[in-house]
């Protein structure tokens, strides 16, 4: 099983947490304070507690391009 599920598990069998978010930030701009990988399992309660997330999701244009150009980057 996957470490971060299980972790995940382990935070809802603890707090008892509705659902939990896990959250990964990569570099200063996305919020990363420590420079290496690391996840955070934040908790996320019924009542709505937790993280809150809001995504103002826009219109991808060029979106079969830009995954093809990530593909060849992916090394």
């Amino acid at each position: 099983q996957c470490l971060i599920i299980a972790a995940g598990q382990a935070v809802v069998a603890v707090t008892g947490c509705a659902d939990y978010n896990v959250l990964q930030n990569n570099w200063a701009a996305a919020n990363q304070a420590v420079f290496h990988v690391h996840f955070h399992i934040i908790p996320k309660y019924a009542d709505g507690s937790g993280l809150g997330i809001e995504w103002k999701a826009g219109e991808l244009v060029g979106g079969e391009a830009l995954a093809e150009a990530i593909k060849r980057a992916f090394k």
